[in-house]
């Protein structure tokens, strides 16, 4: 009896996300090409409405590489963090690695030895490294060292509760694929509680089922450009006046949903260490006020909510300010 061919499974799923990225897009794709690895991976490319020339260069990658590369080219702009949820929901791979579309990896071998590891480690959920930063030329910025590299070898959930800091660069991960055990709506806070910002959403889900194994390898570069004009996420962040209260919010958000779905521990505090940028948005209300800004400050106010519950580290932190 003849037996049925069954297709390989795929080992990584490579997501791509891109906005108005021309000038860089390139070497990011290139730098995944250029992978000496044996494993199956699949490339999807989510850009989301590009109004320069990155949605032509991405589509001359996918007809030169058809058998890899999935685009994904978005009529209208969905934000960045609903684009990410979406590629993850046609993810097929085994495991997830992440890839800006301005950033770039730079050791050729990277896919092949985080697989290698978390294949042999099954205790790890995610294994992440160091990375360089580069300027807008792909020139390394040595002021800045190597970003968001933390010092231990082991990440863990009560590390990110205790610092609200990343164990790695989310371009220098390699995470398994635990979305394709979960239904949507599981996991759609991944768009629901930023609409720009998945990265320590994404540490969160992953990190409640296991730890991160930090590397001190320099696997991937990161692209800082914090310049008017740009549209990498800097220089739309820096040009938001409701910054600091939105980036208050986010971990404050996100701690509500942790408390019902993931049994977060009682005395951990997500929002707590960022009552200095809610102490920020109040001083920035007071120093140049507007109708937009008081009405933020009203609505957070005038609500039950998570916030009024660090109220006094505001204070605190205000007084510190003075």
């Amino acid at each position: 009896m003849q037996k049925l061919k069954t297709e390989r499974q795929t080992d990584v799923s490579i997501i791509v996300l891109t906005y108005c990225q021309e000038n860089y897009v390139s070497q990011a794709i290139d730098s995944i090409l250029m992978q000496e690895t044996n494993l199956k991976y699949e490339i999807l490319a989510g850009d989301d409405a590009s109004t320069d020339g990155t949605p032509d260069i991405l589509k001359s990658y996918a007809k030169e590489n058809p058998e890899v590369l999935q685009l994904i080219l978005r009529e209208k702009n969905v934000g960045a963090s609903y684009n990410f949820f979406d590629l993850l929901r046609r993810s097929k791979g085994k495991y997830i690695a992440v890839l800006e579309g301005d950033d770039f990896w730079l050791d050729s071998h990277k896919l092949q030895k985080q697989f290698d590891f978390l294949e042999s480690h099954p205790e790890y959920a995610a294994h992440c490294s160091k990375c360089l930063i580069v300027d807008e030329n792909g020139k390394p910025d040595y002021e800045r060292s190597c970003h968001i590299a933390w010092n231990k070898r082991t990440f863990t959930l009560e590390d990110l509760l205790d610092s609200w800091q990343l164990p790695g660069q989310e371009g220098t991960v390699m995470a398994r694929n635990i979305y394709r055990e979960m239904k949507p709506e599981e996991y759609d806070i991944l768009y629901k509680v930023h609409p720009m910002v998945t990265d320590k959403t994404e540490a969160l889900l992953l990190l409640h089922r296991g730890p991160y194994y930090c590397s001190n390898e320099v696997l991937s570069a990161y692209r800082f450009v914090d310049k008017k004009g740009e549209n990498n996420w800097f220089s739309i962040h820096h040009a938001n006046i409701y910054r600091n209260y939105d980036m208050f919010m986010y971990p404050c958000n996100l701690e509500t949903w942790a408390r019902k779905h993931m049994k977060l521990p009682r005395g951990k505090h997500l929002g707590k260490r960022n009552a200095f940028r809610f102490a920020r948005f109040v001083e920035e209300c007071v120093r140049e006020p507007s109708l937009q800004r008081l009405q933020y400050l009203a609505e957070m106010i005038g609500k039950s909510h998570q916030p009024l519950k660090y109220s006094w580290y505001v204070l605190k932190t205000l007084i510190e300010m003075e």
